[in-house]
């Protein structure tokens, strides 16, 4: 039988003297934007993972970070799993101290439909002799999850995600810096700032001498925290999506304008009009007030063009989409369509 991933990731956070509470430093807007259900996006990102020593432990050892996310979907809980590993040079020069271990996506940006988000993570110290054999596979089964694509994609991929999770924490060698556990709460622990986790107990760590910019862990004094092995994770919180286009919209975009601009024949337009306009008001990955703003300059644009071709009102006759658009919340933000 199959491993179930979540039980062998608690397996492998059996150390309870590894298992931390984390620390959070909130956001330093005046006033964070809140979670808000269908109408919120969710980002998590690694913004740093530290080994201490790392000088001496890189001849040996990489920094590995395992994440696995349950949350609230359309059709009951989603799991997503993800793996951040060090990024080896490009033209594959360099030595092991080149490798860049921060700001990486964990999940999303997701629309937000309710509830707590259940986190597990871990830090590793992987072996170098086998990084190659092992690890570099499941940087290619990782990587083929697109960052940017809908959530159903994620979805699909985790097979490949599984199979890759359960040969890694299942090998030898992995030793297990730190762990996490936890249900974030919605608008208490999931809200805009930073989770921290120390792999030092808590009576030797005084957080309020720390402060996290620009995802980096400092001091009071400003100084790199170099004490312990650490984990910063970024939770990010946003009521619009402006990379919109990335969902798989883009193509359909640049069509619609491109018919609007060339076409001789209005119904044409109005038929690629109608295509596009109803894709993006049945997206599972758009707000509301996005959809119907994306929608709103969708229609700018075209009469616009239009106009500018014909000297005519391009959308009379076609008023009923201006009804639907207000069957919904949106408030008719254009900067979305940007």
């Amino acid at each position: 039988m199959s491993t179930v991933i979540s039980d062998l990731f608690r397996q492998a956070l059996r150390d309870e003297r590894k298992v931390l509470r984390p620390y959070f430093f909130p956001t330093a807007q005046a006033e964070p934007v809140k979670l808000v259900t269908e109408e919120s996006y969710l980002r998590l990102r690694l913004a740093r993972m530290f080994l201490k020593n790392r000088r001496e432990l890189f001849k040996t050892h990489y920094p590995v970070v395992n994440a696995l996310m349950r949350f609230a979907g359309l059709d009951g809980e989603v799991e997503v799993n993800f793996i951040v590993q060090p990024q080896l040079p490009a033209n594959g020069g360099g030595g092991l101290t080149d490798i860049v271990t921060l700001n990486q996506t964990l999940l999303g940006p997701i629309l937000y439909r309710g509830g707590d988000l259940k986190l597990m993570i871990g830090l590793y110290a992987a072996p170098g002799e086998d990084w190659a054999q092992r690890f570099i596979k499941v940087a290619e089964g990782v990587s083929q999850l697109a960052m940017n694509a809908p959530l159903a994609t994620a979805v699909s991929m985790a097979g490949i995600i599984k199979s890759s999770v359960e040969s890694s924490l299942g090998g030898n060698g992995l030793d297990l810096k730190l762990g996490l556990d936890k249900e974030l709460t919605q608008n208490t622990w999931l809200t805009p700032g930073h989770l921290v986790m120390i792999a030092a107990p808590d009576e030797t760590v005084n957080p309020g001498a720390l402060k996290v910019e620009e995802g980096e862990l400092r001091t009071a004094s400003g100084s790199v925290y170099t004490e312990h092995d650490y984990l910063v994770v970024a939770i990010e919180v946003s009521s619009q999506r402006s990379d919109w286009q990335s969902l798989g919209y883009g193509s359909g975009w640049q069509k619609l304008l491109k018919t609007a601009a060339e076409a001789d024949d209005i119904q044409t337009v109005k038929d690629n009009y109608t295509t596009f306009s109803g894709a993006i008001l049945a997206s599972d990955d758009l707000s509301w007030s996005d959809r119907s703003a994306i929608v709103a300059t969708a229609q700018q644009r075209i009469k616009a063009i239009r106009d500018a071709r014909t000297g005519g009102d391009f959308f009379e006759g076609m008023k009923g989409m201006d009804a639907l658009l207000q069957l919904g919340a949106g408030d008719g933000r254009a900067g979305a369509a940007e």
